[in-house]
């Protein structure tokens, strides 16, 4: 695997991160229940991304060594 395809993943990662912290602080002011439930199922979607994604990049360091 190319540095670049591990500086993209890395990349990704911190796009998925930031958008998890964005969606929480939306659910925190969002006015109405449903749009604090949204908010929230976003956040723990990106958390998800971010995890996976974290995990396959560390598989492909592995392989890389």
């Amino acid at each position: 695997m190319s540095d670049e395809m591990i500086e993209t993943l890395e990349e990704i990662i911190k796009v998925e991160r930031h958008m998890k912290e964005r969606f929480s602080r939306l659910s925190e002011k969002a006015e109405t229940p449903e749009m604090r439930a949204l908010f929230r199922e976003l956040a723990q979607e990106e958390e998800g991304h971010e995890k996976t994604l974290s995990e396959r990049l560390t598989a492909l360091r592995l392989m890389r060594d």
